[in-house]
């Protein structure tokens, strides 16, 4: 942030606490800025001093210096000094891992369905267009004046009438799966708009959060075709959008899109366009670009609300909007720059209209280090703890092949070095990539004395060449407490019952489970509602008081609830229960049993073997890999396609339970039911949804991909491989009938219809002297293989086979990793 007030005729930071009916954001982004739009009483003097005293010492983008009318004034000032890096943890980490996260490892898939820019739920339909038109509309009903409405997701009540077609249930129906107690709805609709624009070639639009759901419908008001210039201009200015703004947030919202038959008959007549659909521009369905203001400009428009019968029947509402000032503001948007640098600035204006009572947080920022998924775990009889999770570290400018290793530096409870070496290695886990970012996950598990505990950490990356770089969080160390803790070997859902068990560290005996629950309503979208078990003491175990607690959740709550335990002010929170199995383990195998449960303790490795060799190692080798060769049909040089394979063999074993019903599909191989999770989806290369879902319809959306799933119904996903953590679940889980045939079984919530296709996806060629062994588990802490280790990010299996030349053994993991030795170092499993 960086707001700088300037000396003048008035006193800026007085003027603005007092004036009860000013209302002003100021914030930057590259310095881009706008206001949430001020209605100030006499203060025309002011606002042309401001005007020209910024203007002329800031060099403000002269478009967003001064908005006026005769009542109203927008002003925005800002100066830029650069963006502070995150502190986390913050009110944003869920949003940012939604906005960031869209491919790959722990990949969020928000953008799936707008990926490709052209994908849509049906003919002549494009998301991306939905999406930012579910915002507008949204939008549209505020007053900035009142303080009232603006971007609060009360479109979910107001379906129809002015909001129609299918464009706005669709869309909310996508959000919805992300809809949790830090992503609001009102949040997920504001998100669209960056995801959809960035997804079609458009700027990025800067986002922040903390939106508030309204409970009930807002007033009508929504802009029309048919509506006069005068009225516009009044609907606008409501917002906080003067003439020239309008002018340019209608040209940014009709780059997508166009207009269809179904809802405006008049103004595209049946059968007068392909699909009963007719494109704002040339471009329309593909691309966020100028064509809707150069091709007005040229006379070329298409433009069904330009040109055409709308002219006629006094819909041409973008003829209207657009010559409103002389055709001033839309000829200057023909140029691409300056259309782009625009629509930047009217998007975020446009999300950041919401109520007077809501505080927007500060622009959402990718961190540089990042803890996910960090849990404490208590075991050994209470004398250790185990502590697990990844670090997720931005490598958009410094490739992951420049990093040597991460590590976590960590202090005891007190704030202490009283734990021995206090640095716990990590392993490379997986990587990630959005739309302008890439990441590089790093797991890691240790065991630390529960005496001395941990209280925070910093993380030390290491070089390639030799350099060192620390992140302390901001100076604040990343913090973790040991007051309450999950017991998630020990917690598990059971049918319908979620079982919790957690440790409370003495004196304190009493916890809460706190759910936010998703309750179905008249709407298309459910309610969260919070409800709060009271947890009991049932034993002691070290210092840690252990207890435990049920509540039986709804069928469709059983894979979608989040929870927190929490102590007094101690919470270990926003946990899941998709990633809770089946049965509870008893506290006292919790050492045995932790290692299997927990995303981040293991991974996996594939190894190959020279064909001949004559070692007491390679002897024991040779007799695994008769029995794992026997196992697996395929090989890859990915840890994900690995995992794959290991689980396809898990998969038939469930799946032979059920060989009555097993699905039968021409090329394909049935997998099984398998979990999935919104938050992390198991198939991240496509999308899409349909009411005449099909296995073959599924199969042909994803052609040229190694997976496909069908889930709830009508979903499909296809993916090369499993981007996230999954395991086969009994078959009745997969419950739900096809939209397309009720003969089929497309998955149910949070449950996948699993196919592999016979013919695609990765696999290793021949390789001269090595023979295929088996995937195996490995650790970060306990390398199999410890001869040489040669990082890479343009891995292959041959470069790997050169690089350990002269070992026996070599294995490829994550992607980027070859790993040699002569024997097996530590203990493994296939």
């Amino acid at each position: 942030m960086a707001f700088e007030e300037r000396s003048g005729p008035f006193d800026l930071s007085n003027h603005w606490t007092t004036s009860p009916r000013v209302r002003l954001t100021a914030s930057c982004l590259a310095g881009l800025e706008h206001d949430h739009a001020a209605r100030l009483d006499k203060v025309e003097a002011f606002a042309a001093w401001a005007f020209s005293a910024f203007s002329s010492a800031y060099a403000v983008p002269s478009a967003l210096e001064l908005s006026a009318d005769a009542t109203s004034y927008a002003v925005s000032l800002c100066i830029h000094t650069g963006t502070a890096a995150p502190t986390w943890p913050s009110s944003v980490d869920e949003l940012e891992d939604i906005m960031l996260l869209n491919t790959g490892y722990r990949a969020k898939g928000f953008a799936i369905t707008v990926t490709p820019c052209s994908n849509g739920a049906g003919p002549g339909r494009v998301a991306a267009a939905e999406f930012i038109r579910t915002a507008f509309h949204d939008m549209a009903t505020g007053n900035i004046y009142q303080g009232t409405g603006g971007l609060d997701a009360s479109v979910v009540f107001e379906l129809g009438g002015d909001n129609p077609g299918p464009g706005f249930p669709t869309t909310l129906t996508t959000f919805e799966p992300y809809l949790s107690s830090r992503a609001s709805m009102a949040d997920l609709i504001a998100m669209g708009v960056y995801t959809s624009v960035r997804s079609c070639g458009g700027p990025a639009v800067p986002m922040r959060a903390g939106r508030v759901d309204a409970t009930e419908a807002g007033p009508p008001g929504v802009p029309q075709p048919q509506n006069s210039l005068f009225t516009f201009q009044n609907q606008f200015l409501r917002t906080g959008f003067d003439t020239p703004q309008m002018i340019s947030l209608v040209a940014c919202g009709h780059t997508l899109g166009g207009v269809h038959t179904a809802n405006f008959p008049q103004i595209v007549p049946a059968g007068s366009s392909p699909d009963d659909f007719k494109a704002f521009d040339s471009t329309g369905k593909t691309v966020f670009d100028e064509k809707i203001a150069s091709e007005y400009v040229s006379g070329t428009s298409t433009d069904p609300l330009t040109v055409g019968p709308s002219q006629s029947v006094g819909r041409a509402s973008d003829l209207r909007v657009f010559s409103a000032d002389g055709n001033a503001t839309i000829t200057s948007m023909a140029d691409p720059a300056t259309f782009a640098s625009t629509c930047q600035a009217m998007l975020q204006k446009m999300v950041e209209v919401v109520p007077g009572s809501v505080t927007l947080s500060d622009i959402i920022a990718p961190y540089d280090v990042k803890p996910v998924a960090l849990q404490l775990t208590l075991q050994g009889g209470g004398n250790e703890i185990e502590f697990s999770g990844e670090i997720r570290v931005r490598t958009t400018s410094r490739a992951a092949s420049q990093i040597s290793s991460v590590q976590l530096v960590y202090k005891d409870r007190t704030g202490g070095n009283n734990c021995g070496g206090c640095n716990i290695m990590t392993a490379t886990k997986g990587t990630a990539a959005g739309f302008d970012d890439n990441f590089t996950f790093y797991g890691f598990s240790a065991k630390i004395p529960s005496e001395s505990s941990i209280s925070a950490f910093s993380v030390l990356i290491t070089l390639a060449s030799g350099s060192t770089e620390t992140y302390d969080n901001n100076g604040n160390g990343y913090p973790i407490q040991d007051n309450v803790m999950l017991q998630s070997p020990q917690s598990c859902i059971t049918g319908s019952v979620l079982s919790v068990t957690a440790a409370v560290r003495s004196p304190a005996t009493s916890a809460n489970l706190v759910l936010s629950l998703k309750v179905p309503r008249t709407v298309v979208t459910p309610e969260l509602q919070s409800q709060t078990v009271a947890l009991t003491q049932i034993s002691t175990v070290g210092l840690y008081n252990i207890v435990t607690g049920t509540y039986t959740l709804d069928a469709a709550q059983v894979r979608t609830t989040k929870f927190d335990i929490t102590s007094g002010q101690a919470s270990d929170s926003f946990k899941s229960t998709g990633d809770l199995g089946a049965t509870c383990a008893p506290l006292d195998s919790a050492s045995s049993t932790s290692s299997s449960s927990s995303s981040s303790s293991t991974s996996s490795f594939s190894t190959l073997q020279p064909r001949s060799t004559s070692s007491p190692s390679s002897t024991s080798s040779s007799s695994t890999l008769q029995t794992i060769t026997r196992s697996t049909s395929s090989s890859s040089s990915t840890s994900s396609s690995s995992t794959l394979q290991t689980t396809t063999r898990s998969t038939s074993t469930t799946s032979s339970t059920s060989s009555s019903s097993t699905p039968v599909l021409s090329g394909f191989t049935y997998q099984g039911c398998y979990t999935d999770s919104v938050s992390a989806r198991v198939l991240t290369g496509r999308f899409t949804a349909s009411s005449t879902m099909t296995y073959k319809s599924c199969s042909t959306f994803c052609n040229g991909y190694a997976y496909f799933g069908l889930e709830h119904g009508s979903e499909c996903f296809c993916g090369h491989i499993f981007s996230n953590p999954t395991a086969p679940a009994p078959a009745s889980d997969c419950s739900m009938k096809c939209s397309g045939d009720s003969t089929q079984v497309c998955g149910a919530g949070n449950r996948l219809t699993l196919f592999k296709s016979n013919s695609q996806g990765p696999s290793n060629p021949a390789i001269p002297g090595w023979t295929y062994d088996a995937c195996y588990t490995d650790s970060g802490s306990a390398r199999v293989l410890t001869g040489k280790y040669v990082p890479d990010s343009a891995l292959t299996v041959e470069k790997c086979a050169a690089a350990c030349k002269g070992y026996q053994i070599f294995g490829t993991e994550y992607s980027s990793q070859c790993f040699c030795g002569n024997a097996f170092a530590a203990a493994t499993s296939e």
